[in-house]
C-alpha cells in the first residue's frame, strides 16, 4: 500500500514522537559524524539575520572524529561545516571562534555564487568581521598535533640545476619558473620541465 493511502485510511493514528538528541548520528564519506543542533541552530538563525535564506535552510555542523590536525571545514556546496571534537577539550572561546570562521566560509561562497573566490580572500575575511571575528588568522592556534610528509620526491631543472623536494610526485607539465622568465619571457618552456632525480 501506498505511504499516501496508508495515511489516509488511518489518519486517526499518528506516529510516536520520540525525544529528539542534541546530536544526532549520521554517516557520510565513510566517517560517523554527529550533527550537533545546537550549533546548527546557531549558524542558521545567523544565515538568517544576514538574509542568507538557502544557507539557512540547509547548513549542518557535524562532529568529525576522523579530524586530528585541522580544527574545523567548511564545505561548499554541501554547507556543512566539520569541527574536530578536540577543539571542546581547550578554551571555548576558540571553539566559538573555529565555528565562526567556517561559517565565514560558508557565507562567502553563499553570496559569490558561482564567481570564483579565494578561500581566505576579501569575501571571507567580509564575513569574519560580520560575525565578530575581524583580523581572523588564517590557521589556528589550537595546540593540535601538525601533520608532517616526508617530501620524498626530488626534481632539477635542466638548466640551472636548482633542485625543488615534493611530498606528491610531479603531475603536469611543470617548469621552473626563474628559466622560464630568464629565456622565455615568463611563459612555460619544456626546456625547463623539471626532471625527477631517482637517489
Amino acid at each position: 500500500m501506498q505511504k499516501g493511502l496508508w495515511q489516509m485510511a488511518f489518519s486517526w493514528l499518528t506516529e510516536p514522537v520520540m525525544p529528539v538528541p542534541s546530536v544526532v548520528p549520521v554517516v557520510k564519506r565513510k566517517a560517523v559524524k554527529h550533527i550537533d543542533l545546537d550549533l546548527t541552530q546557531w549558524c542558521r538563525d545567523t544565515a538568517t539575520s544576514l538574509g542568507l535564506t538557502e544557507l539557512a535552510k540547509t547548513v549542518e555542523v557535524v562532529w568529525n572524529s576522523r579530524m586530528r590536525s585541522t580544527a574545523g571545514r567548511a564545505w561548499w556546496p554541501q554547507r556543512l561545516i566539520e569541527l574536530n571534537p578536540k577543539v571542546k577539550e581547550h578554551d571555548p572561546e576558540q571553539s566559538a571562534r573555529t565555528l565562526r570562521h567556517e561559517l565565514a566560509h560558508l557565507i562567502a561562497y553563499e553570496r559569490a555564487g558561482r564567481r570564483k573566490i579565494a578561500p581566505h580572500g576579501i569575501e571571507w575575511r567580509h564575513a569574519c568581521a560580520e560575525l565578530g571575528i575581524g583580523g581572523e588568522s588564517v590557521c589556528h592556534q589550537l595546540p593540535l598535533p601538525r601533520r608532517t610528509h616526508a617530501k620524498r620526491f626530488l626534481y632539477y631543472c635542466p638548466q640551472c640545476r636548482i633542485e625543488i623536494k615534493r611530498v606528491r610526485k610531479i603531475k603536469g607539465a611543470m617548469a621552473c619558473l626563474a628559466c622560464c622568465r630568464s629565456h622565455n619571457g615568463g611563459h612555460y618552456d619544456k626546456r625547463f620541465r623539471f626532471v625527477e632525480r631517482h637517489h
